[in-house]
């Protein structure tokens, strides 16, 4: 009679090299979805802050151009240009977004004052602008109102 040999016949389990492959590709892993959890969560914060920052800019500007007539605009002149109107010079702290935080609004007549005695003249550039962060990351709104 022939013997049989069992293909199982030697130790059972994983060898040393398996197993340090393994640990080391687990490893990598983790490392690789940690950063990917860290970055996610330094885009969300910035991506928050310039979403606060961009609807304090643009209800800043929507509390001047309103659709209602300009009555807070004073044409100035000087060296026979219009001269621009600053309507909101701020330096708060502001929730949800990094200090410090300047806002301002400004009016302008780039196309002159003009109008005759029913007070129609032409439109007002009204920007707001709003500077946050230690980089000094800027957002801008600006739109015309009639005047």
């Amino acid at each position: 009679m022939k013997a049989r040999i069992s293909p199982n016949t030697g130790a059972r389990g994983f060898t040393l090299v398996e197993v340090v492959v393994s640990v080391i590709v687990a490893a990598l892993f983790l490392a690789t979805i940690t950063q990917l959890y860290i970055t996610q969560s330094k885009l969300s914060s910035k991506t928050s802050a310039y979403n606060a920052a961009d609807l304090l800019a643009y209800n800043n500007m929507r509390t001047y151009a309103n659709g209602k007539s300009p009555t807070w605009f004073e044409c100035n002149y000087s060296g026979g240009n219009p001269q621009p109107m600053t309507l909101i010079s701020k330096n708060d702290a502001v929730d949800d977004i990094p200090s410090p935080v300047v806002q301002t609004v400004t009016a302008s007549a780039p196309y002159g004052c003009g109008g005759d005695s029913v007070g129609i003249g032409y439109p007002i550039r009204v920007v707001s602008t709003v500077t946050y962060g230690p980089e000094a990351k800027v957002v801008v709104h600006a739109t015309y109102a009639t005047y």
